[in-house]
This record gives C-alpha cells, structure tokens and sequence, in this order.
C-alpha cells in the first residue's frame, strides 16, 4: 500500500512540475508585435515574454522587446529570444547580439541573437560591428 501512495505521490509531483514550467510558444512569420503591432516578418529573430498569468506577447526582435521592457521595468515576464542559427529559443542572457540593418530607407534596425559567440562574431565582420550581451541591448533600448 505504501508503495502505491509513494508511487502516486510521484507521479502527482511530476505532474506539478511539468504544469508549473515555462516553455516558449513558437512564433510565426505574420504574428503582431505586441510592443509596435507590426507584422513580424522573421520568425527567426523574434522573441517573446510570458507573464505570470502565461499570457505570451510576441515581438519582432530583441531591440523592440528590450524597449518594451525598459518602458514596464515593473513586469517581470520570463523572455525568450530565438538563436538566428537554429531556429530555438532560449533566455536572452544565453546569447551574443549583433545589430543590423533591417530598412535603408527608414535606417531601422534590429539584433540578431546567437547562441554560439563564433556565429555572432561571423555575422559582426559582415554587419561592420561587435556582438554585445543582452544588458547592452537593454541599456541602449533606454
């Protein structure tokens, strides 16, 4: 008998867990950014928070979520950005931003996030720039 309790409270505490974790939701080309409610035209440099209430707000890119965040510094959502490499999301301090251009018309830019510092420095020598860490991308969303 106690080893049937011992067994359902387990699996009971598995389940818990697995409803009390945070995983991102995958974010489509043709989703809105939350922050400017614009299309979001690159799935793979987009990012996105989850409140406490699991609401997922979705953004065009590091740079649009990290001035979103600097304007709500109260809200302490999990965050999400998506590695340019391969495709995966992971938390914004496991990554190396480069800045791009996105529009030359408008000068608009944005950051790509990479996992890898070998893949962002590449990209950097074809931007013309440095890979930065995510408290930088905050820092200049201010």
């Amino acid at each position: 008998m106690n080893t049937v309790r011992t067994a359902g409270l387990g699996l009971l505490s598995l389940v818990m867990l697995s409803c009390s974790s945070v995983a991102p939701i995958k974010v489509a080309a043709g989703d809105q950014c939350y922050r400017c409610r614009r299309s979001i035209l690159n799935e793979r440099v987009a990012t996105e928070t989850i409140d406490s209430n699991r609401f997922v707000s979705k953004f065009r890119g590091p740079g649009c979520m990290a001035k979103y965040l600097v304007a709500h510094s109260d809200q302490q959502p999990t965050i999400f950005v998506t590695d340019y490499s391969t495709g995966r999301m992971m938390a914004p301090q496991q990554a190396f931003y480069v800045q791009e251009l996105v529009d030359r018309n408008t000068g608009e830019t944005e950051y790509r996030a990479y996992r890898r510092q070998a893949d962002a420095e590449a990209f950097a020598v074809e931007a013309r720039t440095l890979p930065i860490a995510w408290d930088e991308v905050l820092e200049r969303a201010r």
